[in-house]
């Protein structure tokens, strides 16, 4: 059997990781390279520097091309790619992709992400998920549906016949890291494995919510419940866990029963509990769907000057 050649070089370069995957032209991974090496860790200037100390090996075997996508196309990353406005298919964003120039590595491809307009107008942005949907529809072959791609802003994003129409951000994790680490709430609880049920108090209490600012009262409760020995001190960064990502999916979903979770196999699996709850059904993505999204992007890129 002949040797697999690489295909692909694939980086997914986000606020706090560094992660690339070799790859051969049916996606299968030959070899990856991941750091903490973030964009918030990388001085200006010295971008290239790290992306040839973790590639250049796969280079000296290669002339696959090197494909960046996330937070590395941002202002404070390497270099600030334009967005792609919404309503946008892989052709809108194999169009508006940037290539740069670098002595070592030669021409390396960079996603642009996507903005769009929400319902009042305000502007909205991503970079990076957009790469991984477009890898999910590539992998299941659907070409429409709702997306939720969680983390620390997390996006809920809609499909239609192959192009990502909307979007919305949420600020989960982060408010979640800083009321834990930074608020009065975080005073009562304590580290260890989750034990109880706090998570799924905190989802029902996402539930009960009716009207606007109803949530920054549901807040405190994280505490109030701990006073009143209603919760412990290990379930209480589960209930607040719990509570904001409630909110966030019930707010996300009041017109949707279904959608695909593009996220680590731990955190798809909180969501998918919280959605079970609340009556919406979360089925996770296939893995590698920032690599999958890049091939596709790629095919969409030969096919334009074809």
């Amino acid at each position: 059997m002949a040797p697999t050649r690489p295909s692909l070089i694939s980086v997914d370069w986000g606020t706090s990781s560094f992660r690339a995957l070799l790859a051969d032209e049916n996606g299968a991974v030959l070899d990856r390279a991941e750091s903490n090496r973030g964009i918030l860790s990388v001085a200006v200037g010295e971008h290239e520097r790290v992306l040839v100390e973790a590639v250049c090996a796969w280079r000296e075997r290669s002339a696959a091309p090197i494909v960046m996508s996330g937070m590395i196309g941002s202002r404070q990353g390497w270099v600030e790619a334009p967005y792609a406005a919404c309503p946008a298919g892989l052709e809108e964003l194999a169009a508006a992709t940037i290539e740069i120039a670098t002595a070592a590595l030669g021409t390396v491809l960079l996603v642009p992400g996507l903005s769009a307009l929400d319902s009042s107008g305000a502007p909205d942005v991503m970079r990076g998920e957009e790469t991984q949907i477009f890898g999910a529809l590539a992998r299941t072959g659907a070409s429409d549906g709702l997306f939720v791609l969680p983390g620390t802003h997390s996006k809920w994003a809609r499909v239609e016949a192959g192009r990502i129409v909307s979007f919305a951000t949420y600020m989960t994790g982060e408010f979640f890291a800083v009321l834990k680490n930074h608020s009065i709430l975080g005073r009562g609880m304590a580290e260890g494995e989750e034990s109880g049920d706090g998570f799924e108090q905190g989802v029902d209490a996402a539930a009960r919510l009716r009207r606007p600012g109803e949530l920054l009262h549901a807040l405190f409760m994280t505490r109030t419940l701990g006073l009143f020995d209603r919760l412990g001190p290990t379930q209480a960064a589960d209930y607040l866990s719990g509570l904001l990502i409630g909110a966030e999916i019930a707010a996300a979903t009041q017109a949707a029963k279904a959608a695909t979770v593009v996220a680590s196999a731990g955190l798809t699996e909180r969501y998918r509990r919280a959605g079970a709850r609340l009556g919406v059904a979360l089925t996770p993505a296939p893995d590698h769907c920032a690599l999958w999204g890049q091939m596709a992007l790629l095919a969409a890129r030969q096919k334009a000057v074809a």
